[in-house]
């Protein structure tokens, strides 16, 4: 467990939580690490959740798939971020699944004894509080970002949105995003080959360049 929270103390959930407390704020919160294998199932669609999850090692994708198996990638969780909190608080059962992309290992935390502080009145309650409320907000901003992608009609507009939404969040004309191809396409709700050529055009267009994961917008 040790080792664990060597590579998560700076995470956001844990910002401004003193070293020391660490340990103690496991037992508190009753913390339980599980390691996942590639394409292994963390979270599935239809589970009653208790706790919520902080990645502490590896790759995670959150999805959802409709009535006939298409899947639609909602976002990639990375190392130190948190996952499945909304789910933890509101006591209703799981619309989503949570995936390893890669070998993984997720801390478990009890999001009761979070939000409830126990009679040893531990110090970092309060604190773990604020940056839980941080966190919930950034993401309902990436969920507003998201949703302006989907409403956009065609599969230009969509693309387009989404990189200049990148090229806002990142500062800079050139930068590089988390999608693969295919994971860039389940996140718009598209075809991938219909968005690999549409890419095709911008670029011939001298709208933007590309190399893989790496964008760089030429006009506003």
């Amino acid at each position: 467990m040790i080792n664990e929270l060597e590579k998560i103390k700076d995470s956001v959930l844990l910002q401004d939580i003193k070293v020391e407390e660490l340990s103690s704020m496991l037992g508190c919160l009753r913390g339980v690490i599980k390691h996942y294998k590639k394409g292994e199932e963390v979270l599935s669609e239809g589970a009653e959740i208790k706790k919520f999850g902080l990645l502490t090692e590896g790759k995670l994708q959150i999805v959802q798939y409709d009535y006939l198996g298409n899947k639609s990638i909602l976002s990639i969780i990375e190392p130190k971020q948190i996952f499945a909190e909304a789910y933890a608080y509101v006591n209703k059962l799981s619309s989503m699944n949570v995936e390893a992309l890669v070998d993984s290992t997720v801390l478990f935390l009890d999001s009761d004894k979070l939000s409830s502080p126990c009679q040893n009145c531990c110090s970092f309650h309060k604190q773990l509080v604020k940056n839980l409320l941080f966190i919930i907000s950034n993401k309902n901003v990436n969920l507003t970002e998201k949703i302006e992608c989907m409403a956009k009609r065609t599969t230009k507009e969509k693309l387009l949105t989404f990189l200049s939404l990148e090229s806002i969040k990142q500062n800079s004309k050139e930068f590089y995003i988390q999608y693969d191809r295919q994971a860039l396409a389940d996140y718009l709700g598209v075809e991938r080959s219909a968005m690999s050529a549409e890419l095709s055009k911008l670029k011939n267009e001298r709208i933007l360049e590309y190399n893989k994961n790496w964008f760089k917008l030429l006009q506003k």
